[in-house]
């Protein structure tokens, strides 16, 4: 989204008075299914966009439609490279990458919002009076074949068009307008889709602005920023500058029921998080983008507003679009540190999003890089489940004041900017860049062991007295657990590693290993390596918070873009067990009962900055944990046994059931790593 009030460096930049959306198919603006993340290393066939800056692009029958506030385009080097006027709005074939000369609408203004229309034809909306010489006040309808106009014909809207969706047979309109027609809508109308007359069925007016007067000295007009049609047609959501929606307090953001008869505000979906000001004196509304999801189930909001401690300034947030309550909580939160981000694109793989961001998983940033923080300059991919960067980071630098639209297509993802490269400086790609999905990511398979099968004890703190062969703090042993039966121990490994000096280890997708370990400067860090049926992999230290390629890349504000690792790295010394589950590490401490635990992508390697404590007590003197199925086994260092609970939506539950150890088959399970891994039953 284009902010209403924009913050970049430490300086305060114009008050602009429109806003941008991300169409992306006909039906609404919801994102589109991708299966894998997109290549880091952008295509070569987009035109170039030789001034100004994209403000929004979408997908029209067998083009790609950009828009925006620039005047001039260049095609590709491959399609001739020639350079010629076009203002605010032009198409190409992305097959190609060639412009579409004959698409020539003449827009006397600036297009925040373009839109796919019945039978090959694109809305555009904005703030413009004339479209080919005709008047035509900041929504029109255009072919496709050659941009001119047809036979839609709106009211007068008296206020710039900031986004659209088209749903139900019915075309919504957001903006910061009043009325339509001369009839009073506040922000948001209907209307035909076919005639553009105007539909009472959307009768929500939002009003009062967010800040002025009473919270901040930043004025911006009232209205919709970004709205956006869930799937199924039966929720709309609208973020921008107002306080309330039809009377009811809904600050920046209001759900709405798309119910037969009349549109209504939900009386029963509000958040409080968009209501605390950030920083008001540059700010009216800090909201920027919207997007729901391809399912529908939930969307994602992001937000600019300068680093406020407890707000949800300069985030991208996740949020349940079903349930509710008077105080709906986001299901995550990741944060710059400081840095807007003006665009969300939810592809159900990866959320991504784009603005001038130096670093993301920064919540203890202020403009610069907070524990966790890791280098993500202008653009990121984030898990769905946990808000987590990805491993995906091609970068873009400079930044200027963003990149404001992106377009998740079939083939890949659009990037529209108002800057020229991406990487440092590395890929010359004037305002407009295009990543496919060919060359691109499958994330890592997360699949975990189950009994029966082989559980691994690397490392003691001291000898096993009287075992067969002698067994050393460094040995690597197995056993085979099937039901109640357990084999004799198996050596699977001797000496190949300290493992005496581990801290916690667990497997996912059948063959990974991640473990703690010293880091050989006084500190301990994650290691990942291979475990399978030849042995053990080389290990690889898993620091994503120093990146080589961005680590010593100066930010343009007065650092570089180097990370910083999280304070889990400070515990790991002290972490007993650990085990993974749906995108989250959970472990313990020495001298604590309680379970944590954090965010874990095992695709980036990055660990959330923030810890979380899943339950206060039962985990004490924890020296392993694995989960089978529904079942988490927990041993003791002490004690020496190992015990069995339920574990189930991320929570432990009881009883407590201790299946072995001393007491009970005379087994000790005191060891510095415990997890389940590859390997059958022994023979016999």
């Amino acid at each position: 989204m284009r902010p209403l009030r924009q913050v970049f460096s430490g300086t305060v930049i114009a008050v602009v008075l429109v806003s941008v959306s991300s169409a992306a198919s006909p039906a609404s603006a919801a994102g589109t299914k991708q299966d894998t993340v997109v290549a880091t290393v952008p295509g070569a066939r987009t035109p170039a966009v030789l001034d100004n800056k994209v403000l929004d692009l979408a997908a029209v029958g067998n083009r790609i439609v950009v828009s925006g506030s620039f005047t001039r385009i260049r095609n590709a080097a491959a399609n001739g490279g020639a350079a010629f006027g076009r203002r605010s709005v032009f198409a190409f074939d992305p097959s190609t990458g060639a412009v579409d000369r004959t698409f020539s609408p003449v827009v006397n203004g600036t297009v925040n919002a373009v839109l796919p229309g019945p039978g090959s034809t694109v809305y555009l909306g904005g703030a413009f009076s004339a479209v080919n010489g005709t008047a035509v006040r900041n929504l029109a309808q255009v072919s496709l074949a050659r941009g001119a106009l047809t036979a839609f014909r709106p009211p007068a809207l008296n206020g710039a068009v900031t986004d659209l969706a088209l749903a139900g047979g019915r075309l919504y309109v957001g903006g910061v307008f009043t009325t339509v027609g001369g009839v009073t809508h506040g922000g948001l109308a209907s209307l035909n889709p076919a005639s553009g007359a105007r539909d009472e069925y959307l009768g929500v007016d939002v009003s009062v602005n967010h800040n002025w007067p009473d919270r901040g000295t930043a004025r911006a007009p009232v209205g919709v920023a970004k709205l956006d049609v869930a799937p199924d047609g039966t929720r709309l959501v609208a973020i921008g500058n107002f306080r309330t929606a039809d009377g009811l307090t809904r600050d920046q953001l209001v759900m709405v029921r798309l119910q037969a008869g009349a549109a209504v505000v939900d009386p029963n979906w509000r958040t409080t998080r968009y209501e605390p000001a950030c920083f008001s004196w540059a700010f009216d509304s800090y909201v920027r983008d919207l997007q729901f999801a391809p399912d529908g189930s939930w969307f994602a909001v992001s937000t600019t507003g300068g680093a406020f401690p407890g707000s949800l300034c300069d985030s991208v947030a996740r949020w349940d679009a079903t349930g509710g309550g008077q105080d709906v909580a986001p299901r995550w939160v990741s944060y710059s540190g400081g840095d807007t981000l003006l665009s969300v694109e939810v592809t159900g793989t990866a959320v991504y999003t784009g603005g001038h961001q130096r670093w993301m998983n920064n919540p203890f940033g202020s403009d610069s890089p907070g524990a966790g923080a890791v280098p993500r300059p202008g653009l990121a991919a984030l898990d769905p489940r946990t808000g987590l960067p990805l491993a995906w980071n091609p970068g873009r630098n400079p930044r200027g004041v963003g990149a404001e639209a992106l377009l998740a297509t079939s083939t890949g993802l659009y990037v529209g900017m108002d800057t020229e490269y991406i990487g440092d400086r590395k890929y010359l790609r004037p305002r407009l860049a295009y990543f496919p999905l060919a060359g691109g990511t499958t994330l890592p398979p997360e699949t975990l062991g189950a009994l029966p099968g082989t559980v691994y004890l690397a490392g003691r703190a001291t000898p096993v007295p009287g075992s067969v062969p002698p067994q050393g703090v460094d040995d690597v042993l197995t056993r085979y657990v099937d039901g109640a039966d357990i084999s004799p121990d198996a050596v699977a490994g001797r000496g190949e590693l300290a493992w005496s000096t581990a801290r916690g280890a667990f497997m996912a997708g059948g063959t990974t290993l991640y473990y703690g370990y010293p880091d050989g400067t006084g500190g301990y860090a994650l290691y990942r390596r291979t475990l399978d049926a030849t042995g053990f992999g080389v290990p690889t230290l898993l620091d994503p918070y120093d990146d080589p390629a961005w680590s010593n890349v100066q930010t343009g504000s007065g650092q570089t873009y180097r990370g910083s690792r999280p304070s889990f790295y400070d515990q790991l010394p002290t972490v007993g067990g650990m085990f993974y589950d749906d995108g989250r590490l959970y472990y313990t401490r020495t001298g604590s009962p309680a379970l944590y635990s954090r965010p874990f992508s095992l695709d980036s390697g990055i660990v959330g900055a923030a810890e979380t404590t899943v339950t206060g007590s039962g985990f004490a003197d924890v020296s392993g944990m694995f989960r089978s199925g529904g079942d988490l086994y927990v041993a003791r260092g002490t004690a020496g046994d190992l015990a069995r609970l339920r574990f189930a939506g991320g929570i432990p539950a009881g009883p407590v059931t201790v299946v072995s150890g001393p007491g009970v088959d005379g087994r000790s399970w005191s060891t510095r790593a415990l997890f389940l891994g590859p390997g059958g039953p022994p023979p016999g």
